[in-house]
């Protein structure tokens, strides 16, 4: 007999830069999303963890793509370039073994401070757009959601809960979403500190790197790219959500709605 218990996934959101267009020491402001299925959790936290205790003899490290790119703190171990290469074979079979998907928004703030944009502009923007686009993946395949958000600031975690309740009462007409179809697919949010240690919230946090290269190198703008960075350009290419090509005709219209990497504004 055929299971048709919907999947359950979880997303996980971190941010990447300063929300508010007036900030100019961040070019732009990023929302990154990792999508993983209930299922998978474990196991690619027992993965995490045995790469963790392998170099560093214990599983409390946090991978942090700014320290790691730049061999600081606890991956001032990569200088040495054995290591760094032994690492990134482990960490590469990792990421690709894991079974996740990425969703991003990136702001580019010059363009939002010419049409007059805040932070407030941006939160509301940037959180509608992010839970959207989940939310329709989600819908597409018939399956349940919980959002959980790296919590930063009061301000932020209003805007996203804001966005959710806005989801949750009007739906999504564009894609004819009802409400309830809403109610019935996100089923929870919350908000997590850095305590948590998600593997997840981990992966939003190097992946927001890998976006932010990938939008300077299309833009051709200015950015140092070295083997750290070249690799994880490598494995933003295979984790990126990628719409079913094969979807039946009543999925494409939530299909073509999405946008894995939404350019704002």
């Amino acid at each position: 007999m055929k299971n048709n218990k919907p999947e359950n996934y979880k997303l996980f959101i971190d941010e990447l830069g300063v929300a508010n267009p007036k900030d100019t020491k961040s070019k732009l402001y990023i929302l990154s999303a990792c999508s993983v299925n209930e299922k998978e959790r474990l196991s690619m936290k027992i993965m995490a963890d045995q790469i963790k205790f392998k170099y560093w003899g214990r599983t409390d490290i946090v991978f942090h793509s700014r320290e790691m790119g730049r061999r600081e703190g606890d991956f001032s171990i990569f200088k040495n370039k054995k290591v760094f290469k032994e690492f990134i074979f482990d960490f590469d079979k990792f990421i690709l073994s894991s079974d996740f998907k990425m969703f991003f928004v990136v702001l580019d703030k010059d363009k939002a401070r010419k049409l007059g944009w805040n932070d407030v502009k941006t939160y509301e923007e940037t959180s509608n757009a992010i839970i959207k686009n989940f939310l329709l993946a989600m819908i597409s395949q018939d399956s349940k959601a919980n959002i959980i958000i790296e919590s930063s600031t009061s301000e932020k975690d209003f805007y996203f809960h804001k966005s959710n309740n806005f989801f949750l009462a009007g739906g999504i007409p564009k894609a004819n979403v009802t409400y309830k179809k809403v109610q019935d697919t996100i089923t929870s949010i919350a908000f997590v500190t850095k305590n948590n240690l998600d593997i997840e919230e981990q992966i939003a946090d190097i992946f927001a790197y890998a976006v932010k290269c990938r939008y300077f190198l299309q833009k051709n703008k200015r950015i140092k790219i070295g083997d750290y960075e070249k690799i994880i350009l490598k494995l933003l290419r295979n984790k990126i959500y990628k719409k079913c090509k094969n979807a039946r005709v009543k999925k494409k219209k939530y299909l073509e709605k999405i946008k894995p990497i939404q350019i704002l504004p």
